[in-house]
């Protein structure tokens, strides 16, 4: 395996993103049963709601689709709950979006894009990763 000159400067993994078909319940199985304290939770356009429990520097971001379309809802239906993704945190979303187009990894849609928490994200084309979404984000500055 070759690696580039220049990697992408990953700084930690930000969040684990799963999908609930019931955020109520999920937050209450997260912090009843695990002991995860609930931050906030906040709408996300008026697709998403999105709940945060910090778990050490990573956050679970447990996400309910609000609407019986768009990306999520569709993951929701052909997967069921679970984890969707993993965001890794990078200080400049630019500079890592342009050395993963150098080794053939695109993001998908329009990227960057607001994310949630004021955050700045680009989803990546998950055949690169074996299937697997792979989110990088930017915090707010």
């Amino acid at each position: 395996m070759s690696r580039s000159s220049r990697a992408v400067k990953i700084r930690k993994v930000n969040h684990l993103g799963i999908i609930v078909d019931d955020l109520d319940g999920a937050v209450r199985s997260f912090t009843e049963r695990l002991g995860l304290t609930l931050d906030h939770v906040e709408p996300y356009g008026d697709e998403l709601e999105i709940a945060f429990l910090p778990c050490g520097e990573t956050l679970v971001e447990l996400i309910e689709p609000r609407t019986d379309s768009g990306s999520n809802a569709d993951y929701l239906r052909e997967n069921g709950p679970g984890i969707q993704h993993v965001a890794f945190e990078v200080d400049d979303l630019e500079a890592a979006l342009a050395e993963l187009a150098e080794r053939g990894v695109l993001p998908l849609g329009d990227a960057p894009m607001p994310g949630a928490g004021g955050t700045r994200i680009a989803f990546l084309e998950p055949q690169a990763f074996g299937g697997i979404l792979v989110e990088l984000c930017e915090p707010a500055s």
